[in-house]
């Protein structure tokens, strides 16, 4: 087990309540944890630098890998990231590489934070996506786990599935030329998904963020086969749900990780001794 030492929390969204999960996170683990925010990560770096690091993660074809999507000073593309930057809002189905946006994030931080005794976590509302060799394409992502690993809000809602009789409904409405708008059919789904604006995702970032510490303690996959535990690997929106707001903790197996590492931490340790 990797017992680091401190935790970094880069908040990059406006979309959860970053006290409340600080508060959290510093009642479940025994660490020194960290709040940051964009300033920290960038660490100087000018506006238009960051907006083509992000545009050069861009997505534009999910069939092809990265290496096909790569493109560099798109004016466009910039321009569309400087304006994220300066608070406009995004636009729907604008999609990133994740494991690029990982590597990229990782050159930022500092040398002197890079140990294993530090782990860094970046939480965005970027929509994220991993390619897959197996099916030849993109896949959306909630989490990118390793270092840094990286949450992605707008992925929490986004990638796993809408109950599949959501898309029952919907469809069946259309088929039979029955008038009826996508607003309707989540308003009538809306305990069992989640939507942009949602209160409850504070909640459910909360679970992702402790994927991420488990992945970094235990140097694997930290996936729990428990449907109720926070370290469940959901495909669906209702299962997110019922992992995250309906019981919303850790299964009793790894609540005893958890403690183990807890028990061997002092939180108050010096990281000069």
């Amino acid at each position: 087990m990797n017992r680091f030492k401190h935790l970094y929390i880069y908040m990059l969204t406006s979309k959860v309540d970053s006290n409340s999960i600080l508060a959290y996170l510093t009642s479940m683990i025994n660490c020194n944890i960290e709040s940051r925010g964009a300033d920290a990560l960038y660490r100087g770096l000018d506006e238009h630098s960051i907006a083509e690091m992000y545009a050069s993660c861009r997505v534009k074809d999910i069939f092809k890998d990265i290496n096909s999507n790569y493109t560099t000073h798109v004016s466009e593309d910039v321009e569309y990231e400087l304006s994220i930057l300066n608070g406009a809002p995004s636009q729907p189905n604008v999609v990133y590489d994740g494991f690029r946006l990982q590597y990229i994030y990782s050159s930022m931080i500092d040398a002197d934070e890079s140990s294993l005794d530090n782990v860094h976590v970046v939480v965005t509302d970027r929509l994220l996506a991993t390619y897959s060799e197996e099916d030849m394409r993109y896949h959306l992502n909630t989490v990118v786990l390793g270092y840094p690993s990286i949450v992605s809000i707008d992925g929490i809602v986004e990638a796993p599935a809408k109950p599949r009789a959501f898309y029952t409904l919907y469809y069946y409405h259309i088929s039979r030329g029955i008038e009826i708008s996508m607003d309707e059919v989540k308003s009538i789904f809306k305990d069992v998904m989640l939507e942009h604006d949602d209160p409850r995702l504070t909640d459910v970032a909360k679970g992702y963020i402790m994927q991420a510490l488990f992945y970094s303690m235990l140097n694997d996959a930290p996936f729990c086969d428990d449907k109720r535990c926070i370290l469940y690997n959901a495909h669906w929106q209702d299962e997110v749900i019922e992992a995250q707001i309906r019981y919303g903790r850790l299964c009793t197996k790894h609540r005893e990780v958890l403690d183990e590492f807890n028990k061997h931490h002092d939180r108050n340790y010096d990281a000069t001794h």
